[in-house]
């Protein structure tokens, strides 16, 4: 996938595996989660909805 999706394109996008970094993760148990500094508490997140692949 290129930076520019064409219009046919279904973008997705993952979070890196929690590593105690800032910015949104993903957790061992599968779920999104954010950090706004390295070493914080994580906020969970809801997992953004995503059209089913044909």
């Amino acid at each position: 996938m290129s930076e520019i999706a064409k219009p046919e394109e279904t973008q997705r996008w993952s979070p890196a595996p929690d590593e105690g970094q800032a910015g949104t993760v993903l957790t061992k148990d599968g779920q999104w989660a954010y950090r706004y500094k390295d070493g914080a508490e994580l906020i969970l997140m809801k997992m953004p909805d995503r059209p089913a692949s044909t």
